[in-house]
């Protein structure tokens, strides 16, 4: 079963806005913590499908049940990544697979 290779731990948070100077963007202060399998992607992956091509540096793999969006951060081992997309593999609800940008370089 897939869930079994979701042997590390990470946390992500969303966008929110704050009522500071002019609405500012901000993260929302309480992570959610989740298991997952991180891995990184060998090469450059790019990806199309009716978006503008995305750049990914990690996946993902995470059971359906994990509220990840695109434009989330996902914090793992230190590092911080963007979601750039979020696909529930075969549609059925099973698991999501995620492609992360990594921010630290």
């Amino acid at each position: 079963m897939i869930g079994d290779y979701y042997t590390e731990s990470a946390a992500f948070v969303t966008a929110a806005t704050s009522t500071g100077w002019g609405s500012e963007s901000g993260w929302s202060t309480s992570p959610s913590t989740f298991t997952a399998a991180i891995n990184p992607v060998s090469g450059d992956v790019r990806l199309a499908g009716g978006k503008e091509t995305l750049f990914a540096t990690h996946k993902l793999f995470c059971s359906d049940t994990v509220a990840l969006v695109d434009g989330a951060r996902v914090r793992y081992s230190g590092d911080t990544f963007d979601v750039v997309f979020v696909k529930d593999t075969l549609d059925r609800g099973h698991h999501k697979l995620v492609y992360l940008r990594d921010r630290n370089g």
